[in-house]
């Protein structure tokens, strides 16, 4: 059985920094230590992106994406609020594809596409 070590390691820095045994920083620094040692030094992004949603996951928090054509309005973001909580991390992506509306992401899962391409296509698949 191959060990996904990408995973291994991002469950491993999530556990030690959501049980705070040491200094962050200390443990940031041992990590990068034990990353380049290992040869995974090109997988940082990819750890640190899946630690954190291990992370918050242990904290029962969520990671939420909000992915608009066109940067988000004061107004807009005031109506989005509805779906975070307190200590939700909240991420903003423009994709200039979706022209119009809002997808929205929950923890890389859970998806809310109201965007006009997501629209379009469902057109296109009913008229087949």
């Amino acid at each position: 059985m191959k060990i996904n070590k990408v995973k291994l390691y991002a469950k491993a820095l999530a556990g030690v920094l959501f049980e705070k045994t040491a200094d962050e920083k200390k443990i940031i620094d041992n990590f990068v230590k034990l990353l380049v040692g290992s040869g995974y030094r090109s997988k940082a992004k990819e750890i640190l992106d899946l630690a954190e949603d291990f992370l918050l996951s242990k904290q029962g928090k969520k990671k939420i994406t909000f992915e608009t054509a066109r940067r988000l309005t004061a107004d807009n973001r005031s109506k989005l609020k509805e779906f975070v909580e307190e200590g939700d991390v909240i991420k903003e992506k423009i994709n200039h594809e979706l022209i119009a509306g809002v997808k929205i992401t929950i923890n890389n899962e859970k998806q809310f596409d109201n965007s006009m391409l997501n629209k379009i296509n469902n057109l296109l698949c009913l008229k087949k």
